[in-house]
């Protein structure tokens, strides 16, 4: 009896073990189920978190344009016609011009100064007498081979040969030479009567004056050194890669300039000219050619351009298609430029770089691309086909 009491007892403690278990149980798989179903949102912190463990890249946006390349070069300032004025005849300076001073800007035929003309005045006399002979002997000359009738059917007669005719010939040439003679010597004490006041040939600004009142010139002597002012040059040096990107080689049609003072921070001061004519002759130091750039009238314009002046010269080339304008800083060690494509990845080419200007790089768009994501500063561990985090130029400041 006792045996069987015992049994009974455990058999009663494990149901009730077995009960307690179940209702334990039931919360715990509740809990459960309820832990493996997906939270509010997590899948978006989960595609959020896997975006942040990307690298970022700064990129800028670019699009496909029309640019113009602006050929810049130096040059310094120059007349077009620069002139030393010096004298062609001896004698003592008589007059100058009031305004004969250096810097002063005299207009053509302008008399600058005079010199004693007492002994020219003397040369030019003496050669009007010596004309004036001239033409007697030459008019003495015709009336001896120019006999009445009755005298030349006489001597035609007896001279059948013409032998009186032939003897006469040298005397008319020796009265024609000095005939000739006379007249030359006049036209050369004209000239240097003339010349003994000096007399601008164009419009001028006085650079140097050579002479005083009352000082004593040689043929040959400096007067004074002229510039003249319709007009200033600059001649400018440009490479064969420069020339590329201009309108024509040909004689231009006046290509528009803009000169700026080089030796200036401000950049109001600016003059606007034509380049006029080209270098047909390269340089074998440099194999660089020349430009001429013309600026009409520069000493009368609002600020005026001094010659001597160095400038920076700016000349609009041609317009060219389809670029993408990129920093310089995009372009990588090797040569390369690197974007982001629309599924955020990493790719490259080798660009064709038509020229550089201001800091930036201006490249032909990539085939098939018309605008694209360019990273910034590309490092040399990026690999194409590398997934990256985008950030823009903008949002990198922030």
């Amino acid at each position: 009896m006792t045996l069987l009491n015992n049994r009974l007892l455990i058999t009663q403690l494990a149901f009730c073990g077995l009960c307690a278990a179940i209702v334990f149980a039931i919360p715990s798989m509740g809990g459960a189920e309820a832990q493996a179903q997906p939270q509010p949102g997590s899948e978006q912190r989960q595609q959020t978190s896997a975006a942040l463990s990307l690298p970022q890249v700064t990129v800028t946006p670019v699009q496909a344009a029309s640019y113009t390349r602006v050929i810049t070069a130096h040059g310094t300032v120059k007349a077009t016609h620069a002139l030393t004025l010096s004298s062609e005849v001896g004698g003592r300076v008589t007059q100058l011009h009031p305004d004969f001073k250096q810097g002063a800007r005299l207009s053509a035929g302008a008399v600058l100064a005079r010199v004693d003309d007492t002994q020219l005045q003397q040369a030019l006399a003496s050669a009007e007498v010596s004309l004036a002979q001239a033409k007697l002997d030459a008019e003495e000359e015709k009336l001896q081979t120019s006999p009445n009738k009755a005298q030349w059917r006489q001597l035609a007669s007896t001279d059948s040969n013409g032998i009186l005719s032939s003897l006469r010939a040298p005397q008319q040439d020796v009265v024609a030479t000095q005939l000739s003679l006379a007249k030359a010597e006049l036209e050369s004490a004209r000239y240097n009567l003339a010349a003994s006041q000096f007399t601008l040939p164009f419009d001028a600004t006085i650079i140097t004056r050579s002479v005083q009142p009352g000082s004593y010139v040689q043929p040959g002597s400096p007067i004074a050194t002229l510039y003249s002012t319709a007009q200033a040059e600059v001649s400018v040096e440009l490479s064969a890669e420069q020339w590329q990107h201009l309108p024509t080689q040909a004689m231009p049609d006046g290509w528009s300039v803009t000169l700026n003072d080089a030796t200036s921070d401000t950049a109001d001061t600016q003059w606007h000219g034509q380049v006029t004519r080209l270098s047909q002759h390269i340089d074998p130091q440099s194999r660089q050619r020349l430009a001429i750039v013309s600026v009409d009238n520069p000493l009368d314009q609002a600020q005026p351009l001094y010659f001597g002046s160095y400038v920076e010269v700016h000349i609009e080339g041609v317009e060219q298609n389809d670029l993408w304008r990129i920093p310089a800083s995009a372009l990588s060690q090797q040569n390369h430029i690197w974007y982001v494509d629309s599924e955020n990845r990493l790719a490259h080419f080798t660009p064709q770089i038509q020229f550089r200007q201001h800091g930036a790089v201006y490249i032909k768009a990539r085939k098939g691309m018309h605008q694209a994501n360019i990273v910034l500063r590309p490092l040399s561990a990026y690999l194409d086909g590398m997934k990256v985090t985008p950030v823009t130029e903008e949002r990198a400041h922030d």
